[in-house]
Parts: C-alpha cells; sequence; structure tokens
C-alpha cells in the first residue's frame, strides 16, 4: 500500500471511530436529556476541541495524524449538528440559542487550549 493510500485507509478508520462515538454519545444524550440533547453535542465538540489540542502537541507520524486528528476529531465532532441545534433552538428560545452559539464556541476554546497545555506538559 503506498504512502498515499494508507493515509487515506487511517483518515477513513478514525472517521468511523470518530462518527461512532459520536452516534452513541448523541443517543445516550437523546435518552437522559430529552429536549436538550444538544448538550450532548457540546460535550462532543468540546471534549473534541480538548482532543485535537493535546493531540497536535504530539510528534506523531503522518498515519497516526491522519487517523486521530483527520478521520477520529473530524467524525466525532460536528458543526453541521451543532449549526442546526442552532437553527431550531433559535424557533424555541432566542436568549438560549445565543447562549448556546456563544458558550458553545468559548468552551471549545477552553477546551482547544486545555488539550494543548496538557500535551506540552508532558514529555
Amino acid at each position: 500500500m503506498t504512502r498515499g493510500a494508507g493515509v487515506l485507509v487511517a483518515i477513513a478508520m478514525g472517521g468511523a471511530l470518530g462518527t461512532g462515538a459520536r452516534a452513541a454519545i448523541s443517543m445516550v444524550g437523546m435518552q437522559i436529556l430529552e429536549e436538550n440533547a444538544y448538550l450532548a453535542t457540546l460535550l462532543v465538540n468540546v471534549l473534541g476541541a480538548a482532543l485535537i489540542g493535546y493531540l497536535a502537541t504530539r510528534a506523531l507520524e503522518p498515519r497516526a495524524q491522519a487517523l486521530w486528528m483527520t478521520g477520529f476529531c473530524g467524525g466525532f465532532t460536528t458543526f453541521s449538528l451543532f449549526s442546526l441545534e442552532i437553527l431550531l433552538l433559535l424557533e424555541r428560545d432566542l436568549v438560549l440559542a445565543f447562549a448556546y452559539g456563544a458558550g458553545s464556541l468559548g468552551l471549545w476554546l477552553v477546551g482547544v487550549w486545555a488539550g494543548y497545555r496538557f500535551g506540552r506538559a508532558r514529555p
């Protein structure tokens, strides 16, 4: 297998793992949180931001980077679902939609910063 093909396979495998993990968390969120299931998306995106921040500090070989950063984190986090949730929350409550959007951005930045700092502190 060529290096390029190996990287593509790694991205696909990571994407499948990340998407599966996100779907599992979303399903649990729908059962437990019901109409507040959007909080499961918030959790996933904060965790994904923290993970990619941490991974950015590691000296990963290209296939590992493709698997975890591009594949897993790309499949795990979800901007498209977040966008839909903002739209649906706008129909329900303008203040809640704004708080969720602004709060999400802030928490993602904290997550990526924390993951990055954690990774830089580890040898």
